[in-house]
């Protein structure tokens, strides 16, 4: 048995096992299908996905993974590299990505060529012999759209159940108009150091949205960027209580918080992107501050980040684990929420 067919085979395992834990109101997303074989060092062969298979390939690997940190020199690798990923997914015809390959195992990282469903995706990924939490990065490469460039992040996958899934499906499958050009996600437990040592702390390095010196920040920073502002869109969730970093408190009939992470108001995107919300999911869509003062983002990382950049905007999208499921179970329900997400326009001043 080779090396690569060895690792697969453990890959397959894992995925039998891992099951879906539950802690305060959230869960485990569990992996719903066994990866593709791992792609050899120093190549980007294309290999066509299912959202399954995605899934398998970038969030598998996370139960048996030890969190450890990014080092400057490889922020400096990410920083030139997301650059790179954005303006050639965007270029006609599209660059060969394998020229970057080299750049990216100098980061322990790897560049894949990814077919679903027709559409031609780029990602880098951890290498498959060192997940280590420094998160996932998917380019679609398409010609460029009109509009502000849109930035999909599923930040808490493994602790906010169904929002990875939710993420890949407005992604991979997005609807008619205006579409993200790339999706960033977690690849560890926010709160794992080591397998099975998973413990909420005063400093949880793992946590993406939380650690301003994580890779998912320079690298959304270096996105921003390179796009000439963004709109840069979390989706998290919440279960009976909310409030995690910004204050418990009791949520009652709310099912979804849209903020722009400010305790000052909403932004003019947020604030028409809620309005859009209420009309089609009806009053339980509250706006933070000014309907509530809890779930409001105002501690993340990437939000604080974001507004000390010019056209970029950061919204912080709350769900219920009642929406997640309803969201899970109707496609068309999740259409309208991503036309909704990625197509309002805030009001003109």
């Amino acid at each position: 048995m080779t090396e690569a067919t060895a690792h697969h085979a453990r890959w397959i395992l894992l995925v039998a096992l891992t099951g879906t834990a539950c802690s305060r109101g959230k869960c485990t997303d569990k992996p719903k299908a066994e990866p593709p074989p791992p792609t050899a060092p120093g190549s980007a062969a294309e290999r066509a996905l299912t959202l399954d298979g995605y899934e398998a390939l970038v969030y598998g690997p996370g139960p048996e993974a030890s969190f450890a940190e990014t080092s400057s020199s490889e922020h400096e690798v990410i920083a030139k590299l997301v650059p790179r990923l954005y303006e050639g997914s965007r270029a006609a015809p599209p660059p060969d990505p394998r020229a970057w390959q080299a750049d990216a195992a100098a980061a322990g990282l790897q560049l894949d060529v990814w077919k679903l469903d027709g559409q031609t995706y780029w990602a880098l990924l951890e290498q498959r012999d060192r997940v280590r939490g420094a998160g996932a990065y998917v380019f679609r490469v398409a010609p460029p759209e009109a509009g502000t460039p849109i930035l999909l992040q599923a930040p808490h996958n493994f602790f906010d159940m169904g929002t990875g899934r939710l993420a890949a499906e407005l992604f991979f499958a997005s609807p008619a108009g205006a579409r993200p050009r790339a999706l960033f996600t977690n690849t560890i437990h926010r709160y794992q150091l080591a397998p099975g040592n998973k413990k909420k702390r005063r400093h949880n390095p793992a946590d993406v949205a939380h650690n301003p010196q994580h890779a998912f920040s320079i690298a959304t920073e270096a996105f921003a960027l390179a796009a000439g502002g963004a709109r840069v869109i979390q989706l998290h969730g919440f279960g009976a209580r909310g409030g995690d970093d910004d204050g418990d408190g009791e949520v009652g009939s709310v099912a979804m918080v849209v903020s722009a992470g400010d305790a000052g108001g909403s932004s003019s995107l947020t604030a028409a992107l809620a309005a859009a919300l209420v009309a089609e999911f009806g009053s339980d869509v509250k706006r933070f501050p000014e309907d509530v003062r809890f779930l409001g983002a105002t501690t993340n990382a990437q939000g604080r980040l974001l507004r000390k950049l010019d056209g970029a905007d950061f919204v912080h999208v709350e769900m219920s684990s009642e929406l997640r499921k309803k969201l899970a179970g109707s496609a068309p329900l999740r259409a309208r929420l991503g036309a909704i997400l990625f197509d309002t326009q805030p009001a003109k001043k």
